[in-house]
């Protein structure tokens, strides 16, 4: 079953984009297969360059398309339609996936800005039986 955690990001200690940085890093370095599914084509460019520059001694092999016969690491869109098969989804978008369960896990942000759209994922998640976990950063 799919694991769901939610990230309760800090503002006086966490930017956003920083923090989506670092979850990559990590799901890189444990070989961990990546969408980062975001709100709009916006998000996804900001996202794009801030791989490339969030650390300068790290590279995160990222792009926005699948390309075949290659797999990206880390694979970035706001496009519905998953792609290949991944371990991990980091939802930045507004909805939940229909497709959420084909993953091993779930990472969602919660924001002050994005804190009532939080609960409403919370609560779908939980609805649906799915173990859920919460922490504060």
């Amino acid at each position: 079953m799919t694991r769901i955690d939610f990230y309760q990001l800090n503002p006086a200690r966490h930017r956003y984009d920083q923090v989506v940085c670092q979850l990559c890093q990590k799901a890189y370095d444990s070989q961990q297969l990546t969408l980062l599914l975001t709100r709009d084509p916006q998000q996804s460019q900001h996202l794009d360059h801030k791989l490339w520059t969030f650390r300068d001694d790290s590279f995160l092999p990222h792009d926005s398309e699948e390309v075949e016969g290659l797999v990206t690491p880390i694979l970035i869109h706001d496009d519905p339609d998953p792609g290949s098969n991944r371990q991990l989804l980091i939802n930045l978008s507004t909805t939940v996936p229909v497709y959420f369960a084909q993953f091993e896990r779930v990472i969602e942000l919660v924001t002050d800005e994005n804190r009532q759209q939080a609960r409403e994922h919370y609560s779908f998640y939980k609805e649906r039986g799915y173990p859920l976990n919460h922490v504060n950063l």
